[in-house]
This record gives C-alpha cells, sequence and structure tokens, in this order.
C-alpha cells in the first residue's frame, strides 16, 4: 500500500524518535549529518522557490491585467495580513502559558557532533530572490516578452519538480533526524506538549477567521454570506484531503459558479486567481508555529517588531506559493531565517508542524476564496441578466466591469 506524505512524517517522526531516544552515540551523530547536509540543501533551494514561484505568478498575470486584479490581489494580501495579525495576537496572549514545557526545551544536554559539516550556500539571499522575482516578472508583462515569460514560467516549473521529487520525499527523513536530535537531548516531551496544544490553537483561530471572512464579506457584499459558505463546503472537503489549492481549484470554481447572485465572468476570473494568491490559513499557521518556535528554541517569545516584519514579508511570498503540499512552508523558510533566525531544528519544527497540519490550512485558505469573491462581485459584478451574463471576458480583465 502507497503511503501519502503526512503517515510518511509520522512515521519518520516516530523512527526519529525511538533512534533518538535509544540510539547510541554513533546513531545520534549520523543523524544530525543527515539534519545537517538535508537542511543546507533545502535551505539552497529556498531563494530559487521564492524566485520562480512569485516571478512566474506575475508574468501569468499578464493577460489579466486591470482594476480587476489589483483590486483581488490588494484584498487577498489584506485579508492574509490581518489574519496573520489575528494568530499572532492570540499567540502572544496563549503561548505564553505554555512556558514551563518551553524552559524545559532549553535545558536540554548536548549531543555528539556531525561526522562531517557541508557548507552549501545559496546563490542570493532571500530578500535578493524576491525584489528579482518581482522586477523579473514585472519586466516580462511590459510590452511583449514571451521568450521571458515562458522562461520564468518553465523555470517554475522545473522548480515545481524538483520539490515534488527531491525535496517533499526527503522531508520525513529530515524531520526523522532533528525529532532523533531533539530526543537525544531530552527535551522530547516538552516539544510535543507544545506542539498539540499549538495545533489545537492554529485549527480554532482558522476556523475563526473563516468565520469573520464570511461576516465582513456579507456586511460589505450585502449578501448572506451562509450562501456562499454553504456552496464552498466541498471544495473544503476536497482541499483537506488534497492538502493543494491548485488541485482543489476546478472544484471551487465550479461551486462558485453555483451562487446565483455572482456574476459568472467574475467567478471565472476570481477563483483560479485566488487559489494562488490568497492563503490566509497557511499564512496563519506560519505566523503562530514561528511565535511558538521561537520560544521552544530561543526560550523567550520574539520581538513585536520582528513579527510584524515577519508577517508583511510573508504576504508577498505566499504569493504563487502553491500547488505541492507544503509549498507554503518552504517559501516562507527563507524569511524564518533571515527575519527570525531560525536555524536547522527550528525550520525542521516548522516543517514537521505545518506538514501535518497542510489539510485544516489548505481548507481554510480555499474556503476563505469564497469571502474574497463576495468582495469582489461587489464592487466589480453587476446586476445580471441573460445579456450581461454574456458580458466579454476582455472587460472583465480589463477591469472595466
Amino acid at each position: 500500500m502507497k503511503f501519502g506524505l503526512i503517515p510518511k512524517l509520522l512515521l519518520g517522526l516516530g523512527i526519529g524518535i525511538l533512534v533518538g531516544i535509544f540510539g547510541p552515540d554513533w546513531m545520534i551523530r549520523f543523524t544530525e549529518t543527515g539534519s545537517m547536509l538535508l537542511g543546507n540543501l533545502i535551505k539552497f533551494f529556498i531563494p530559487l522557490i521564492i524566485f520562480a514561484f512569485v516571478a512566474a505568478s506575475i508574468a501569468e498575470f499578464e493577460s489579466k491585467a486591470g482594476k480587476l486584479l489589483s483590486f483581488t490581489i490588494g484584498i487577498s494580501y489584506l485579508d492574509t495580513i490581518i489574519a496573520c495579525g489575528l494568530a499572532a495576537v492570540a499567540a502572544y496572549l496563549i503561548i505564553p502559558n505554555f512556558a514551563l514545557q518551553a524552559g524545559q526545551v532549553v535545558e536540554s544536554i548536548k549531543i555528539g557532533a556531525p561526522f562531517v559539516t557541508l557548507d552549501i550556500p545559496p546563490l542570493m539571499n532571500i530578500i535578493s530572490a524576491l525584489v528579482l522575482a518581482i522586477i523579473i516578472g514585472m519586466a516580462s508583462t511590459w510590452g511583449k516578452a514571451p521568450i521571458l515569460s515562458g522562461a520564468v514560467i518553465e523555470f517554475r516549473n522545473v522548480v515545481e519538480r524538483v520539490i515534488q521529487k527531491f525535496i517533499i520525499p526527503v522531508l520525513p527523513i529530515f524531520i526523522s533526524c532533528i525529532f532523533a536530535g531533539i530526543a537525544a537531548k531530552g527535551a522530547l516531551f516538552g516539544t510535543i506538549s507544545i506542539f498539540g496544544k499549538m495545533l489545537v490553537l492554529i485549527v480554532i483561530m482558522q476556523f475563526i477567521w473563516l468565520i469573520i471572512e464570511y461576516v465582513l464579506a456579507g456586511i460589505i457584499s450585502k449578501q448572506n454570506p451562509l450562501v456562499v459558505f454553504k456552496a464552498m463546503l466541498p471544495a473544503y472537503f476536497t482541499a483537506f484531503g488534497t492538502m493543494s489549492s491548485a488541485v482543489t481549484m476546478p472544484v471551487s470554481l465550479r461551486q462558485a459558479r453555483t451562487i446565483p447572485f455572482i456574476n459568472k465572468k467574475i467567478a471565472d476570473f476570481v477563483m483560479p486567481l485566488t487559489a494562488n494568491v490568497h492563503l490566509s490559513g497557511a499564512a496563519m499557521t506560519l505566523t503562530i508555529s514561528a511565535i511558538t518556535v521561537s520560544l521552544i528554541t530561543n526560550g523567550e517569545l520574539p520581538p513585536v517588531g520582528l513579527i510584524i516584519s515577519f508577517i508583511l514579508i510573508l504576504g508577498v511570498i505566499e504569493v504563487g506559493a502553491v500547488g505541492v503540499p507544503g509549498g507554503s512552508a518552504l517559501a516562507a523558510i527563507g524569511i524564518l531565517q533571515s527575519t527570525l533566525g531560525f536555524g536547522d531544528e527550528a525550520i525542521g519544527l516548522m516543517l514537521a508542524l505545518f506538514m501535518i497540519q497542510d489539510s485544516f490550512g489548505t481548507a481554510t485558505n480555499i474556503t476563505g476564496d469564497g469571502s474574497i469573491l463576495m468582495i469582489v462581485n461587489r464592487f466589480f459584478g453587476k446586476e445580471k441578466n441573460e445579456s450581461q451574463e454574456s458580458t466579454s471576458s476582455t472587460d472583465i480583465e480589463s477591469g472595466t466591469i
């Protein structure tokens, strides 16, 4: 029987814990070597992932330029930032209650060093990758530049294959090595206790945010949000099972087109776009996880200013970071390092938690797209009759309706 990603992650986590508790010193040093090597390889690809995903996403907007595009992306970004801010407030208020366990983690014992060390520096830092992606992506939309547009899109496709064929398959091994080290340091039970509570907090906050999204969308659009939420439920459960907004997008589009007061042309434009640029559920997970993991590894909560910077950049990074399970977490590793100073152990903890809850995060992402659709439809959709439903897609894409 073929194992899915989550069973593999749980198996790797379990094996790592057993090795950390019962393994001899040479075995711990071996897992530390694996953690170091795999961590460096993953970090090498992070700037490439950011560049490829963001540049290609901007390049693909070329045929959709206009007020409608700008408004939809702006609302999606604002929605994600507010969601992260709410998640951060909840984390700062609740996470300190886990301080006892965190103290146990900090006071861990030393273990053997890796057998070898190998530094694999990335080709560029995170901010450089992000700025270059924006410049190249925008340049490909100025005038006719089919070669440049095709190049960045093809590069994105290559990076996606690297993620699917290499990074995702080695994640269970990487997490196994990380947890072997945690268990060997005697820090396991405090970490697991925090993880369990954090997972509950994340899921609760995601449900709360969905309620807030739809209530606000109902107020702004002056339409019944329950109608849209009910229509999006099949997309929620599809996303929960697939852990991919991109894979679920056809379902969310089909469901959006069944909503009576939504302009179908608006739905055809907004739902595929928000599947790529609206990732509030995943971003909330990353925010809460980052604050908690910082407490676990550093023994204190991160400064509020750093978290604000992290959230603002995260909203940009998450654009286009879909298509594969865990894409959001992989794209965010760079700013976890550059902004919060996370090392291999902290990154391993982040990846483990994110992958385990990815079903909930993806379902929150895709279901929340319905609330964005309501708001966009309020400003760009018309009161429909048969003639208005036949409005050309050219008019919509240029932002004239």
